[in-house]
């Protein structure tokens, strides 16, 4: 919990001297990216979380999940994007005296409004969105499966950089809450994402 804190502390001062820098020396850099489309890859972590229902406490551990996406600007500040993610994890789940470890797979996908801060090159940035997560798994030791697919959502803070006029960084904390089927609460998967992409 407090490897988190920080985590997140560190990257909204980040966020705020970027914002700062760009303020400065980026001014006489406007740059037009209105009317560009997008391509893009994807690598983001997620850190894990835990919830109970059902008199089980369910864990989901840490993961990196890897995607790709393509995405529109409406706005030199307005950016409308989709990206699709799969990876891996662990679930595990204790109570009624037995504990059961399931390996699952991820599936998702996320349609994502961005708020680009500055008309600049280097931007810091705002995001959010909603989409979905697929967990598919089976329980090694009852060799039962097991999938669902859950609404989740999302908002994040960062920064963009057009490194040229068709290369595109973009770095953010996101955090995703989605609901497992019969759990008493949501659970968080947050960590940062690094998109590379192609402007066009």
């Amino acid at each position: 919990m407090k490897d988190r804190a920080k985590i997140v502390s560190l990257t909204i001062i980040l966020s705020l001297v970027a914002f700062i820098m760009t303020s400065v020396v980026c001014d006489a850099q406007e740059w037009n990216r209105k009317g560009k489309g997008e391509i893009f890859v994807l690598g983001q972590q997620m850190t894990g979380d835990t919830v109970t229902g059902l008199g089980m406490e369910v864990k989901v551990d840490d993961t990196i999940v890897g995607g790709f996406g393509a995405g529109f600007n409406f706005h030199d500040y307005l950016n409308v994007n989709m990206d699709i993610f799969f990876g891996s994890t662990d679930l595990t789940a204790r109570g009624l005296g037995a504990t059961v470890k399931t390996d699952t797979d991820l599936f998702g996908m996320d349609f994502n409004l961005d708020y680009n801060i500055l008309k600049s090159r280097f931007t810091p940035m705002i995001s959010g969105g909603f989409g979905f997560i697929d967990f598919r798994g089976h329980i090694n030791r009852y060799y039962v499966k097991f999938a669902e697919t859950d609404f989740s959502y999302n908002l994040g803070v960062g920064f963009r950089w057009d490194v040229t006029d068709h290369f595109l960084i973009k770095g953010i904390y996101r955090f995703t809450w989605t609901e497992l089927e019969d759990s008493d609460g949501s659970i968080r998967l947050d960590g940062v994402s690094v998109s590379i992409g192609y402007l066009f």
